[in-house]
């Protein structure tokens, strides 16, 4: 269509040459899709491969732990925090009171106690 015939247009057989259009453009892009795929299943089954196998499907990765830092309440070991999320009562308290928790370096705690239990 040239510029002259879309202006001769109304706004109603614009808006249906744009759908229509849209439509077109869907639909040869589907197909493009579909014959790349046909292609790529050609050339992997000629040397013995599927899609499945060569695609698969990728491991994901946990997050790694970083370690982190922990604190203890200075006079009662069992209350920890890990620094994630809100503080914990015990630790508002504390800092409330004008106390501090101390700060664990997580591996040398773990070295600490793997001595002691040998």
């Amino acid at each position: 269509m040239t510029n002259e015939t879309l202006a001769a247009l109304s706004d109603e057989e614009l808006r249906d040459v744009i759908a229509r259009s849209q439509e077109l453009l869907k639909t040869r892009d589907r197909e493009r899709k579909e014959h790349a795929l046909a292609e790529a299943r050609t050339l992997l089954s000629s040397v013995g491969l599927s899609l499945k196998s060569v695609a698969g499907k990728t491991a994901r990765r946990a997050a790694a732990y970083r370690g982190g830092r922990l604190y203890r309440h200075p006079a009662k070991p069992d209350l920890v925090w890990n620094a994630k999320g809100q503080k914990p009562n015990w630790l508002r308290e504390l800092e409330k009171s004008g106390g501090r928790a101390v700060e664990l370096n997580e591996t040398a705690d773990a070295a600490t106690r793997a001595t002691k239990s040998a």
